[in-house]
């Protein structure tokens, strides 16, 4: 599994319009920052895309300025984790 943090500059008049759109990504959650047009967003793999696949369309995404990675995490125990707290 994998985790990331980013921050996603958007121009501040589209920025609902992006946090919008970027929330419709699989794995994707926008935890605030619209108001400056700089969105704080987590990114965690999924079935259908990796962390990768999702940030880099990010880009194509109207009004996003550019998107900056923050923090990365990766490994094997937070599947471990999960697994344990399903069972």
């Amino acid at each position: 599994m994998n985790v990331c943090s980013l921050v996603v500059h958007a121009h501040p008049e589209q920025s609902a319009a992006v946090k919008a759109r970027l929330e419709e990504f699989p794995g994707v959650e926008v935890h605030g920052g619209g108001e400056t047009g700089k969105l704080i967003v987590t990114v965690e793999d999924t079935d259908e895309d990796s962390v990768a696949d999702t940030m880099m369309s990010f880009n194509a995404v109207d009004g996003v300025i550019s998107s900056i990675l923050i923090y990365h995490y990766g490994g094997d125990d937070l599947d471990e984790e999960v697994i344990r707290e399903a069972n």
